[in-house]
Order: C-alpha cells, then sequence, then structure tokens
C-alpha cells in the first residue's frame, strides 16, 4: 500500500439473476400443444434467460475494464507529481511506480474479461437464433392439424383462441424488439389489454392472421406488409402512439426478447374456438 490509500480493490464479476417469463397458460392451449413445441419453447426461454445473463455480465465487465483504466490513469498521476515533488523519499517513488505496475496488470486482466464476455455473448446470441429456429419449424410441424381442421359451419378454425394467446405465444416472440424503456426509440406495454386502440389493433392483426395464414403462397407476406409492420409501427411509436407515456420496468426487455408482457385478468379474453 503507497501512501495514497488503500489496495486496489477488483470486484467479482457474477452472473445476474434474470426474471424469466412465466405466464400461466389460459384457454388450455398449453395442454394441447405437441410435446415437441413446449420442448422447444422451454429451450428458447433458457437460450433467452443465458443472453440476457451474458448481456449482463459483459456490462459489469466493461464497467471494471473503465474503473481500471481510471485505476491507471490516478496512478501513472501520481508518479508525476511524485517524481516532480522533492520532498518524497525514495521507497514512496518506488512504491507509486510499483502501483502503476499492478494498475497495468488490473488493465490486462480485465481487458481479456470483455474479451471473453463479449464472445460468450456472441456464443448466447447465436443459441437464441437456433432455437427461435427450432420454435418455429416445432411450430409449423404441428400446424398442419389445426390447418385443415374446421368448425361446423365448414370454415376454418382459429388456431389462437384470443387476441391474448395470440400476443402471448405469437406475436410478441416474431416481433422482437428491445425496449430500452425512457421512450427511446420505442415503446411497449406489457399490460397492453389496459389500452383501448391497442386491444382493437391486435385484434385486427389477430384475425387478419388467421385469414391469411390459410393463403401458402403470398398471405404472410401481406400480413407482415399490410397489417403487422402497420399496426406494430403505431403501437411501438413513443410519441404518437397509445403507449407513449408508458415507462415501467415491467415494460421493458433485452436485446432479442419477446416484446414485454404481462398476463391480463382470468377470463378478460375467453378462448372463442
Amino acid at each position: 500500500m503507497s501512501d495514497w490509500g488503500e489496495e486496489d480493490y477488483e470486484p467479482t464479476i457474477e452472473a445476474q439473476p434474470v426474471d424469466v417469463d412465466d405466464v400461466p397458460a389460459s384457454g388450455g392451449r398449453a395442454a394441447a400443444e405437441p410435446p415437441e413445441v413446449v420442448e422447444a419453447r422451454a429451450a428458447l426461454d433458457g437460450a433467452l434467460a443465458a443472453h440476457a445473463r451474458a448481456t449482463t455480465q459483459l456490462d459489469d465487465a466493461r464497467d471494471a475494464l473503465a474503473d481500471a483504466e481510471g485505476g491507471l490513469r490516478v496512478a501513472e498521476a501520481k508518479v508525476t507529481d511524485y517524481e516532480d515533488d522533492e520532498t518524497k523519499a525514495t521507497w514512496q517513488r518506488v512504491a507509486a511506480a510499483a502501483d502503476v505496475e499492478k494498475a497495468r496488470r488490473v488493465l490486462a486482466r480485465r481487458t481479456a474479461a470483455v474479451s471473453t464476455r463479449e464472445r460468450e455473448l456472441e456464443h448466447a446470441a447465436a443459441v437464441v437464433h437456433h432455437a427461435d429456429e427450432n420454435l418455429a419449424d416445432a411450430i409449423d410441424r404441428a400446424r398442419p392439424s389445426a390447418e385443415h381442421a374446421s368448425d361446423e359451419d365448414g370454415a376454418p378454425a382459429l388456431y389462437y383462441g384470443s387476441v391474448d394467446e395470440f400476443v402471448r405465444e405469437y406475436l410478441r416472440n416474431v416481433y422482437r424488439r428491445h425496449i430500452a424503456g425512457r421512450g427511446e426509440h420505442r415503446v411497449w406495454a406489457a399490460e397492453w389489454w389496459k389500452y383501448d386502440e391497442a386491444v382493437i389493433r391486435l385484434e385486427a392483426l389477430w384475425r387478419a392472421w388467421e385469414h391469411l395464414r390459410q393463403d401458402p403462397a403470398t398471405g404472410m407476406s401481406v400480413w407482415w406488409r399490410d397489417h403487422a409492420d402497420h399496426h406494430m409501427a403505431v403501437l411501438l411509436d413513443p410519441q404518437n402512439g397509445p403507449f407513449g407515456p408508458v415507462d415501467g420496468d415491467h415494460d421493458r426487455n433485452a436485446p432479442g426478447a419477446p416484446l414485454p408482457y404481462l398476463a391480463p385478468p382470468e377470463g378478460m379474453f375467453p378462448d372463442v374456438r
């Protein structure tokens, strides 16, 4: 220890707990899902949780690196000051030089830690992408039975039983956007069901999807171009959309995660299949 204070303190970078959506299923859909879809969905949730942890760990590592850079600047400034101060003893100058070497070693370790965390985050993002594709494939494989089902009038049966199920199981997972909060770039309400305009627009998105999914050629392209991109642009708009004032902690998400979601009151959106 030099006469400038205590030894350098290195905080341990630990994984932070991450809240993962654990929403009770409504309308009985979860029980009807094929096991491969349930398994793929669980794998994606796990991958997203790992991605969130990797993001937090990288942020912590970068903060620690910034602290190390500041520590080195302070140590180097101390050496310069001691060299110009004739009142400092030789042992004090030696101790100051030793502090610089120590600060450089700390900086090197923390630079390496950032590189490691960056690689881990890249790997976690790749795992999320792979899990997302696996879930989409599992849903596609499970869909044929629903595609050919029909009600008593001969009309195609609904794939999702309510707008809530559509938002929870499909829309928030395929239309992923980072919601940073504070009205930056875009905004979303986990309690979307509290906003009349949002419910009407999301209901329209759901009904359009149910109709256009019957067209295997261009149906989904039309849905994305004419419906999803149009309505979602309005809903995500922090200036002119219905969610403009929203900024709670539960209204934010990590990059690559599904849109925030909180379940509506039981019975608000009954299954209409």
